[in-house]
């Protein structure tokens, strides 16, 4: 019987060994999974750029250049500097969160530069607005009458004659993409702007004004030297067509002084188009702006990708570890399931031998039982030569 069974006996007797085995086998290779995924997400993980490390860094020193030119240029104009905080970015730039306040510093930079800006204009904004105010005050107070007072505007276009390039500072505010005929018609358009005032506070009648308007052609003679000196060397006329217009029909019908006001106010426009424009400052920090937001873009691809490889690693780890579970546990069900086979078969052989064991012992009784007395042969040959009492024997030769 033992020989039938060796090997259920050592299946039973080895399954908990194999269950163990299993579940070994399972936890390596959820470990081998979790080794493969941490190379993969390292992989996939988002690396410092030093293309943006040294954007911000270009972006900190430009900014820092401009406000020390606009300091120098506020100070000698009796103009005041706002007075502002140098960008600070962080030194490492490995995670998302090291974007937060790179986003912040880089909103506070371009407000900075906005106040750096006006901070230029604002003297000479003031001084064309009180004009312009008082202008348009004078004009409410008067009926629309006709006047021929629109031609003195055009007048003084007419007149104007470009002057030599001043001397301007050796660090430029403005940008290198500025090409030569850009800087050149710039120079000229101011050039234009600063006589129309002059000319203006000529025929100005009152003294306050006229003042006013003369301190505020300073003003743009002042605001032109903030151009690069690097311009043509060409003396053209000036273009009538980029002068403060006149426009015929609904503005002939205006009084001079609401007319005077309106081309003061689209003069003061250009003068803030052609210097608060195409800075050096603009051309950094939209750089700077451009590739942080490229970078963000690249560190949340970078960190969706170490999701999806996590979530990977996730659902074989715990596939692994349930199959390695569920076949340990199979193993010792089905080594439960022989055991009790082999309990089921060793009983009925103790059964067999034992009813073999109980027929065997009857039979030998019954052999063994001794027989009734038994009869000798003489006697047996006895009965049968005695007759039979009373039978009768015939008589010979009797009738």
């Amino acid at each position: 019987m033992k020989k039938e069974y060796q090997f259920a006996r050592l299946f039973v007797r080895s399954a908990k060994g194999i269950a163990l085995l299993m579940i070994f086998i399972g936890i390596g290779f959820c470990a081998l999974c979790y080794y493969q995924a941490s190379i993969a997400a390292g992989a996939a993980a988002y690396k410092s750029s030093h293309e943006l490390q040294q954007a911000l860094d270009n972006l900190k020193d430009e900014f820092l250049s401009t406000e020390q030119i606009i300091e120098s240029f506020n100070a000698g104009n009796q103009s005041a500097t706002p007075g502002l905080a140098g960008p600070h970015f962080p030194l490492i730039i490995e995670s998302g969160e090291d974007f937060v306040p790179i986003s912040a510093e880089l909103s506070r930079v371009d407000q900075d530069r906005q106040r750096l800006k006006e901070s230029v204009v604002s003297h000479f904004e003031e001084l064309v607005k009180g004009i312009e105010e008082k202008l348009h005050a004078y004009a409410a107070a008067l009926q629309p009458l006709p006047s021929p007072a629109a031609g003195s505007s055009e007048d003084v276009a007419s007149v104007v004659t470009p002057e030599p390039p001043a001397e301007g500072p050796e660090d430029s505010l403005f940008s290198s993409k500025l090409t030569s005929s850009e800087r050149h018609d710039r120079k000229l358009n101011l050039t234009e702007r600063r006589d129309f005032l002059k000319t203006l506070g000529t025929k100005a009648e009152n003294a306050e004004n006229r003042l006013i308007l003369n301190e505020a052609g300073d003003q743009v003679e002042r605001l032109t030297k903030l151009l690069p000196e690097k311009s043509n060397p060409s003396t053209s006329r000036l273009d009538l067509a980029s002068s403060p217009p006149s426009e015929p029909g609904a503005e002939s019908r205006l009084p001079a002084s609401e007319r005077v006001a309106r081309q003061l106010e689209q003069l003061r426009g250009n003068v803030r188009q052609m210097l608060l424009s195409s800075w050096r400052l603009d051309d950094v920090f939209e750089g700077a702006s451009s590739l942080v937001s490229a970078e963000r873009d690249k560190e949340r691809a970078a960190m969706i990708a170490q999701q999806g490889i996590w979530l990977s690693a996730a659902s074989r780890i715990v596939i692994g570890l349930l199959i390695a579970g569920l076949a340990g546990l199979l193993i010792l069900v089905f080594a439960d399931l022989v055991q009790t086979q082999l309990d089921t078969a060793s009983n009925s052989g103790t059964v067999a031998d034992a009813i073999n064991a109980l027929r065997g012992s009857v039979t030998h009784l019954s052999e063994s039982e001794p027989m009734s007395e038994p009869i000798s042969e003489p006697n047996i040959k006895t009965e049968y030569a005695m007759p039979v009492v009373g039978e009768e024997t015939p008589i010979a030769g009797g009738s």
